[in-house]
């Protein structure tokens, strides 16, 4: 399934306003990718609209010009993200040709949370939750890690009466990673798939390393961690840990340059970026074996570098850290073949692209 262009065709993609995270990052190299590559007519479209200078600073560097009037003919495509305030938004249309991108099950289900209950509603069902949680952490874990996201997604994949992921009106379901696509067939929704791109940069800086540079250091992004984790840390004052926030992409690059390992134990809602981007940079990926993580085809790493968040798994995780502080070249080729899939991402993204809007 394809989007039917044409030569006055323009193509308008929603993106929440002054934000750089891992979505809107993905909607803005879209956006760049139709310009450049297949010379469409592609506009931003931020929201909320009030704001006077929607555009992030870092994505002034690409120009992408953007509009709050969205022609509402079918020759044209709008391209929405998940976020609950964009499929609202999508809704005032009903002639113009609609993607829905799922860059994040598992963030869909938490703002719709939100957004769709009232206070005392959303307290009512944070009680269960809340219960298993304290007992959990009492038991150091006993039932390994719990968050509010995978909490929400337990209750809302098995309503056996309501299909919370069928969007009314949507022309073609996209999935960013084979995390979203598997989740969507479950609930009989088929997506094509559209993922994304590594910048460039990393591509370069990774012909320049020296592995006989690397540091015993582990890298890790404080905002995707988790309570078991954050212990670990705790656990091994000995290690070097380096949290990995408020750098921009060429301090990103000097440590990753430097450190031999980094670690995930987020919640994985896609293909994560900094994953991919440090083992470009010749780092070991350790994570835990949530979301994206559990899927080969999302994280194609072998599985001894993959665990599962219980008190039992910290001496394994332990030993595996230093048994590649201790031999680092014979570890670090164990991730060839997915630094070899890394580099060819560019291609197949384009194929996507050009499969979907060709």
């Amino acid at each position: 399934m394809k989007f039917k262009l044409y030569k006055n065709s323009e193509i308008f993609i929603v993106c929440p306003a002054n934000v750089d995270t891992g979505g809107p990052m993905c909607l803005h190299q879209l956006a760049d990718r139709l310009r450049k590559k297949f010379k469409k007519k592609v506009y931003m479209s931020y929201f909320p609209y009030k704001l006077k200078n929607p555009i992030h600073k870092n994505y002034k560097h690409l120009k992408i010009p953007f509009t709050k009037k969205i022609p509402d003919f079918k020759r044209n495509v709008l391209i929405i993200p998940e976020f609950y305030e964009a499929i609202e938004i999508s809704k005032k249309y009903r002639n113009i040709q609609k993607g829905l991108w799922w860059l994040s099950v598992d963030f869909y289900l938490y703002h719709r949370f939100i957004y769709k209950n009232n206070s005392i509603l959303r307290s009512i069902i944070k009680i269960p939750y809340k219960i298993i949680y304290l007992i959990n952490k009492i038991s150091y874990h006993y039932f390994g890690n719990l968050s509010l996201f995978r909490y929400l997604k337990l209750i809302y994949l098995n309503i056996p009466f309501y299909n919370v992921f069928r969007i009314e009106n949507i022309d073609i379901n996209l999935s960013h990673s084979e995390y979203q696509f598997k989740t969507l067939k479950d609930k009989n929704i088929n997506s094509n798939f559209l993922s994304d791109s590594i910048n460039n940069k990393y591509i370069i800086a990774s012909k320049k390393i020296s592995i006989k540079n690397k540091k015993d250091i582990i890298c890790y992004n404080p905002r995707k961690s988790s309570i078991f984790f954050e212990k670990f840390i705790k656990l091994n004052p000995d290690i070097k840990f380096i949290p990995l926030i408020g750098l921009n992409l060429n301090q990103l690059i000097t440590i990753l340059s430097k450190s031999k390992i980094y670690m995930d134990f987020g919640f994985h809602p896609g293909q994560d970026r900094l994953p991919r981007e440090a083992a470009l940079l010749k780092n070991c990926i350790i994570t835990n074996k949530e979301g994206s993580a559990a899927i080969f085809k999302d994280l194609p790493i072998a599985d001894e570098f993959k665990f599962n968040e219980r008190r039992n798994s910290n001496k394994k995780i332990r030993e595996k850290i230093d048994q590649i502080f201790y031999s680092f070249p014979k570890e670090l080729e164990k991730f060839r073949s997915y630094r070899k899939i890394l580099h060819s991402q560019e291609k197949k993204y384009i194929g996507q692209i050009a499969n979907l809007f060709g």
